[in-house]
């Protein structure tokens, strides 16, 4: 009897003992629970907390101002900006004469480092700035495949534009003219230095024809780029982002106005977009980026490809070119403005560019410019040659956008330019010629951000959201797990207290 007592006893004591742990455990995953809920409520009140921290501070850095931090970089850009040029070298010209097709050899790269500065700043009360870029190139030769010094064969250019010009002159004139320019052997072709093919040099018909009709012929000097060393590309007005940071880098005002006088419709002169170096922040998902390229006038619209990494790990948008703003008027009827005059439409691939040029002696220049190797051209005007292998992955234009600063980071700007020539009545230098867009070089305007900026920025911006992002997800990841394990606490109590009333 007394045996039976005591277990009875024993058995009163461990329930007691039991329950009283039951409720302890109780208080303590209410408190599990209620840090977990703490924990996940400020993870979860930190993503809108924070973007928006971080999107201030990147709209302050980004307004372009005198005193903000990249005001420097801004008026002076740091980051190497390379110009390439690939020269075609024409291997027979005396076949091409008698009208045969031209067989081109590629030559090149030619590099040249560009350096660009602004001046003449002026900053506007409508939070605008205005502003010239000083652009200058000097040559690269460890990064260059020949010398400037190198033999190249490619059309004559005063003959072109002498050509051109005359068309529709009386056969009298075109004949004196045609004969001033045999005087000094002036042919078709000539084979120069690809130093004074880019920048120009004095030509010696124009000097005798600078002696003969100085009315006409004021100059002496002629070249593809001869006005571009040392020189600005006009006047920009762009929006600063001090009243809306949406604007920020978009162009305003070209030379004073908000479009261009260069083509024959008002769609075709509008100014749309950035000067491509710098461009609106915080679009995250932007499909389509607009850029005004001055050297022909026009602008043009970069449709997104793709999502692209730096060496560095900082992720950017992708963006190349549209083919559509290449085609024929017929295929776009948006590209009739582009036909100089609009009975004269082109081929699709090809841009009239003979108004947007500097004219010599008031003679425009007869410059078509396309993709390299004609790319989206008409696939009869690429096979006019031998030689020309149009390649996308080569010959694209691209441009790489960090979107949450909207820096350029990565770019390189491809354009071919071409001459066009014909048999004009009376100008013998073109007998036996057939009409051609003849390409003389293209050129691959190329900037990759170094590792200096690269790395400026991820310590700026990136690291500190990678930081940010850690801590949110840590608080969710935490809070989450405190929840769970106060849920898994009640079931394995509740299934103990089963348990316990079973053995009783």
């Amino acid at each position: 009897m007394r045996e039976l007592i005591m277990v009875c006893c024993t058995q009163i004591l461990d329930s007691s003992r039991k329950n009283l742990r039951l409720k302890m455990s109780r208080k303590k995953i209410i408190v599990i629970f209620i840090v977990g809920i703490l924990f996940a409520a400020i993870g979860g009140a930190l993503f809108p907390l924070i973007d928006y921290f971080i999107q201030e501070e990147i709209k302050k850095k980004m307004v372009i101002s005198n005193t903000s931090e990249t005001y420097d970089i801004w008026q002076d850009v740091p980051v190497p900006v390379y110009m390439q040029f690939y020269v075609f070298d024409l291997d027979n010209p005396e076949e091409v004469k008698n009208g045969d097709k031209p067989s081109l050899i590629q030559r090149g790269p030619y590099t040249y480092r560009e350096r660009r500065t602004k001046f003449d700043i002026v900053w506007n009360d409508n939070g605008t700035v205005t502003y010239k870029q000083n652009r200058t190139f000097h040559f690269v030769q460890e990064m260059s495949s020949g010398t400037e010094t190198d033999m190249i064969t490619t059309v004559n250019p005063i003959v072109a534009v002498i050509a051109h010009s005359f068309k529709w002159m009386p056969s009298l004139v075109k004949t004196i003219v045609s004969e001033v320019l045999g005087l000094d052997g002036e042919n078709l072709f000539m084979t120069r230095p690809v130093e004074e093919v880019l920048w120009g040099y004095d030509d010696p018909s124009l000097v005798l024809l600078n002696k003969m009709i100085p009315a006409w012929f004021q100059t002496t000097f002629i070249g593809y780029f001869m006005r571009r060393n040392y020189t600005d590309d006009g006047l920009y007005t762009v929006h600063t982002g001090e009243t809306d940071i949406g604007l920020v880098g978009i162009i305003s005002r070209y030379n004073g106005d908000s479009a261009v006088n260069v083509w024959s419709t008002p769609w075709a002169n509008m100014v749309n977009g950035t000067d491509g170096t710098l461009s609106p922040p915080l679009d995250l998902d932007r499909h389509v980026a607009q850029i005004f390229v001055s050297d022909v006038c026009r602008s043009i619209r970069g449709v997104f490809k793709e999502e692209v990494t730096l060496p560095q790990g900082i992720d950017l948008r992708r963006y190349g070119g549209d083919k559509n703003d290449m085609l024929n008027a017929s295929a776009n009827k948006d590209n009739i403005g582009f036909c100089i005059p609009q009975t004269d439409c082109l081929p699709t691939g090809l841009l009239n560019s003979t108004t947007c040029q500097e004219p010599v002696d008031g003679f425009p220049l007869p410059i078509i410019v396309s993709f390299p190797h004609f790319l989206y051209a008409d696939p009869d005007v690429i096979n006019s040659f031998i030689g020309l292998q149009p390649n996308e992955d080569e010959h694209q234009t691209l441009i790489d956008i960090e979107p949450w600063t909207g820096l350029v980071l990565q770019a390189a700007k491809r354009l071919q330019i071409n001459i066009f020539i014909e048999q004009v009545p009376y100008i013998k230098q073109t007998d036996g010629i057939r009409k051609l867009y003849f390409p003389v070089f293209w050129l691959n305007e190329s900037s990759v951000t170094d590792d200096e900026h690269a790395n400026l920025l991820k310590s700026e911006l990136f690291t500190p959201m990678m930081i940010a992002d850690i801590v949110k997800y840590s608080l969710l990841a935490l809070g989450g797990f405190f929840v769970l394990l106060a849920v898994a606490l009640l079931i394995h109590n509740k299934c103990a207290r089963k348990d316990d009333g079973r053995q009783m």
